[in-house]
């Protein structure tokens, strides 16, 4: 996957299923009993619906913050993106 690219317009905020890979990611890695229970675009945001346990909570993820991180497999994930993901696990 590449950066975006506004002529070619590759993107990684366009392809769902990275996106939820990136997600399911970091929550491996910060709790592995939070689940992802739904997802859904909107135009310029992803809503997650995370589930531990009985609890759910939603998140959303703003497309700067997704574009910022299209090279999360090499460990570059926004910062912003990364305390968002750590506050609501840390709100279950």
């Amino acid at each position: 996957m590449s950066a975006f690219h506004p002529i070619e317009g590759l993107s990684i905020f366009d392809d769902k299923g990275e996106v939820k890979r990136l997600v399911e990611r970091l929550l491996r890695e910060m709790d592995t009993e939070v689940a992802i229970d739904g997802m859904r675009k909107l135009d310029f945001s992803y809503i997650f619906v995370l589930t531990k346990k009985e609890k759910k909570k939603e998140i959303e993820l703003l497309r700067p913050e997704i574009e910022a991180s299209w090279e999360w497999r090499k460990g570059n994930i926004d910062d912003s993106l990364f305390k968002k993901v750590q506050k609501i696990i840390s709100e279950f």
